[in-house]
């Protein structure tokens, strides 16, 4: 018997679906049945798909990471805002979309990150390579920022990126936990108000 036609519109579909229910349910709460329903798929065909709901996943956390990085890029290519603007404007726009959402969706990432860890090698990898390409995103934006003397500069751009990103991820947990953005909001302000600037005046390198 033949093997029934993919629908390139139907996977998306399955994957834009399962961003929605894995952001407010997590990978345990999230079933696919809940998915197929709501798609409207019979179950049988979700693995013309998918192989399972690990790689489904999978596939879940690569496409929410292009979709934000896409969005990401759009932004930081078309603002003339300075460096530590943009950030500033990325994690504020961010933290608005959180409040939107009654605080019970944060990253995706940090959220099946937190849940699982690294107890699917699938997952683990999707998760990783996702971390890895914001964070050059926003390395190179602090990178940036030094050179201008909005940022500190006796950490490496790689150091701050990484504290940067711990604080971040952990106020989003608490965020959760909470139910408010404020402590996030407090974290953010922190980092980007005072912890990255330069400990006293400096001369722009770039004058």
């Amino acid at each position: 018997m033949p093997r029934p036609r993919r629908s390139e519109k139907t996977r998306e579909a399955l994957l834009q679906t399962g961003i929605e229910q894995l952001s407010l349910n997590g990978y345990h709460g999230t079933g696919i049945k809940q998915i197929l329903d709501i798609v409207n798929v019979p179950k049988g065909s979700f693995y013309n798909y998918f192989s399972s709901k690990e790689a489904f996943v999978a596939e879940v956390l690569k496409e929410y990471s292009e979709q934000a990085l896409a969005r990401l890029d759009d932004y930081v290519d078309t603002s003339t805002e300075a460096p530590l603007d943009k950030i500033k404007t990325i994690y504020n726009f961010m933290l608005k979309e959180f409040s939107n959402q009654n605080c019970q969706q944060g990253c995706l990432i940090g959220s099946i990150a937190a849940e699982i860890g690294n107890q699917s090698e699938l997952c683990q990898t999707a998760m990783l390579e996702s971390v890895s390409l914001w964070k050059l995103r926003v390395n190179q934006l602090i990178a940036d920022a030094q050179l201008k003397g909005q940022v500190r500069n006796d950490l490496s751009a790689e150091q701050i990126t990484s504290v940067f990103w711990a604080a971040w991820e952990g106020s989003l947990l608490k965020m959760k936990m909470e139910g408010s953005v404020d402590s996030a909001k407090e974290v953010l302000s922190l980092m980007l108000e005072h912890l990255l600037l330069p400990p006293f005046p400096q001369k722009n390198i770039n004058q």
